[in-house]
């Protein structure tokens, strides 16, 4: 069976499909105000508007001391979690985000080469922020990136860039040596995308091997150390 997202029937996996209000729920003893940023009204290679949320509760769940992207594109995202870290008195970057700094000789799926194309060339909105040098942007291609020096320093880490399966495979792998803390997170986007089917494949694989959730109504798959999730309501 097909993983198909618009019927709610999955493919055989361990993979752990869970109501969003389990995400919700979570205490992060946090306000409930958010500065937020609304998708563009084309919506490629973005958040959906309840996803930023999701995302966003995630992060707060965590409280990261850093943070890791896979995928800047526009830097819309990067900002969204960017304005909503509190302040912990120290200047110096808390988000990493990483970004291809060209297309040559890379293998995509779907749109991803127009959008990639798109972001080589675009002014990412987190520079619009005054809290801009609280990110550091590295260019370069994810497939040659070494992890090494990062070992355990990120607690939470947002993999959203190349989608072919090599690629996800790799970011992931070095998510789990980047990742470090009592409590952290690794989120991935685009599960379930009929772009991407050599993405959700792998996150299903995966699934078996390492507790995975999917936030049902979004594309958002996450594991999360430290944390539990809300309790499961019986369903009317």
């Amino acid at each position: 069976m097909d993983t198909c997202l618009a019927t709610s029937t999955y493919a055989p996996s361990e993979l752990m499909h869970i109501r969003p209000y389990r995400v919700l729920s979570i205490d992060d003893g946090r306000e409930e105000e958010v500065k937020f940023f609304m998708p563009p009204a084309d919506g490629a290679g973005s958040l959906t508007a309840f996803e930023s949320v999701m995302l966003l509760k995630l992060v707060r769940a965590i409280n990261p001391d850093f943070i890791f992207e896979f995928g800047t594109f526009d830097g819309r995202t990067t900002r969204l979690v960017l304005e909503d870290l509190p302040d912990n008195g120290d200047s110096n970057p808390r988000i990493y985000t990483l970004d291809l700094p060209d297309t040559d000789g890379i293998v995509f799926q779907g749109d991803d080469k127009l959008l990639a194309e798109k972001a080589v060339l675009s002014t990412r909105k987190y520079n619009q922020s005054p809290k801009k040098h609280r990110v550091k942007q590295i260019l370069q291609d994810s497939m040659t990136f070494d992890p090494t020096p990062y070992k355990g320093k990120f607690d939470f880490i947002f993999v959203d860039a190349n989608h072919e399966y090599e690629y996800v495979k790799k970011d992931t792998e070095n998510s789990l040596q980047m990742l470090g803390g009592e409590r952290n997170c690794i989120v991935w986007h685009d599960y379930g995308n009929p772009q991407f089917p050599e993405l959700t494949r792998y996150l299903e694989d995966l699934a078996n091997t390492m507790e995975l959730y999917h936030i049902e109504g979004t594309m958002l798959v996450f594991h999360m150390r430290g944390m539990k999730i809300g309790d499961e309501r019986l369903r009317g």
